[in-house]
């Protein structure tokens, strides 16, 4: 080997050892800008005592989240939040880790929607979390690759990029609890339809366990639609849910669309409704026949055949390394019972509820809407062209 190509192999080794110190350097002042730092380190230990969530922007928007003995409330609303939604929101938080060190210039925050929310041209989203004496503040800006979100806390500097993505928005109708009722078409015995214009007419189902439901009366000369079509209104309080509410409008609507719903064990649930241009309205009253849910007892079922489940004590605490269930935010009672008229009657009062157009459409059905269409009439025989008086003889 002669000496250049020494030399050559000697500069290249030297090259490539500078390349790797530079990479190494490089690499190194790359994990010191990642991040891996909890947000909120001490938050997830103070879930349980978590008692309201403010969500504010800089154009007015605001959601006051508040938990009391009942469940969580949308203040401003004065309406049920979704628990399960404020649970996701107060986890989210806890969990919430830097993932990279971002900006720390101002110039640059609204780039990231982390400018502080107070002028209406901020798009980021103040989030205050109170539990005890301590205020948790955060503001989050704008979201990348729907995974992650801009953050910052409004007394720091520095914005981060952290994960996971958790939904801020306060808007209030997104934060109430929009379920009115889930009462399979099974459990429904009657449906009493009277709508604005047009006659009333019943949907029953006789008994318990029967797969349809039967329309009466039936006008002379026509027959019901098929049972589909009039099952599918029996099924109208299934998964029940509205847009929005407000209070009812004064004065009242001069002409309504009414329908009654009556179940096996005794619920009756009244709707009264009318629409408003392109959107539909209903408001809600919810009582209970006893004497109905006398005529059909239901089946008895075997407890001894069930396992004994001892409930949990209501101040347990989990035990250490275990998931922190006690530290959840509190929902609503999720038994059965919680989804009575009972209940339903005490959220509903005073109220009025937006709901899709086509439920409300699928709810008041006219008679006609629930019959077998009548047959085309024949077409008229065509009129024999008569001759014109203008026509030339001929011969």
């Amino acid at each position: 080997m002669t000496g250049r190509r020494l030399q050559i192999l000697g500069v290249a080794a030297v090259a490539l050892l500078a390349a790797g110190v530079w990479l190494s350097m490089h690499r190194s002042a790359e994990q010191a800008d990642l991040g891996g730092d909890v947000v909120f380190p001490d938050l997830k230990a103070a879930l349980g005592d978590v008692s309201e969530v403010r969500l504010s922007r800089g154009d007015g928007s605001k959601t006051t989240l508040r938990k009391s003995a009942a469940g969580w409330t949308v203040v401003e609303r004065n309406f049920p939040a979704d628990a399960q939604r404020v649970r996701e929101l107060a986890l989210g938080l806890a969990d919430l880790k830097v993932i990279e060190r971002k900006t720390s210039d101002p110039a640059n925050y609204p780039k990231l929607g982390v400018e502080a929310p107070a002028s209406p041209t901020a798009t980021g989203t103040l989030v205050e979390v109170v539990a005890g004496q301590k205020t948790w503040d955060l503001i989050v800006g704008k979201g990348a690759e729907g995974r992650s979100i801009y953050i910052r806390k409004p007394k720091e500097a520095a914005s981060a990029l952290a994960e996971p993505a958790v939904g801020v928005d306060p808007d209030q109708k997104r934060w109430v609890d929009r379920l009115l009722t889930d009462i399979p078409a099974a459990d429904v015995h009657d449906v009493a339809v009277k709508p604005a214009t047009g006659p009333a007419y019943l949907l029953t189902r006789a008994q318990r366990g029967d797969a349809d439901v039967t329309l009466s009366p039936v006008p002379r000369g026509r027959k019901p639609a098929s049972a589909m079509s009039l099952d599918g209104q029996a099924d109208a309080l299934l998964a029940f849910n509205f847009d929005d509410l407000r209070a009812p409008p004064s004065p009242a609507p001069a002409a309504t669309d009414h329908a009654t719903f009556r179940t096996f064990d005794g619920q009756v649930i009244e709707l009264a409704g009318h629409k408003e241009g392109d959107k539909a309205f209903v408001t809600v009253t919810a009582s209970r026949d006893a004497a109905l849910a006398a005529q059909f007892p239901a089946a008895k079922t075997d407890a001894a055949a069930k396992p004994a489940v001892s409930p949990a004590a209501p101040d347990a605490k989990p035990a250490a390394g275990k998931s922190a269930d006690a530290a959840k935010p509190a929902t609503p009672d999720e038994t059965p019972a919680a989804h009575t008229v009972e209940r339903l009657g005490a959220r509903v009062a005073g109220l009025e509820f937006e709901i899709p157009l086509y439920k409300y459409e699928g709810i008041f059905k006219s008679q006609e809407d629930l019959l077998e269409k009548l047959p085309e009439p024949a077409p008229k025989p065509a009129a024999a062209a008569k001759p014109s008086p203008f026509k030339k003889k001929t011969g």
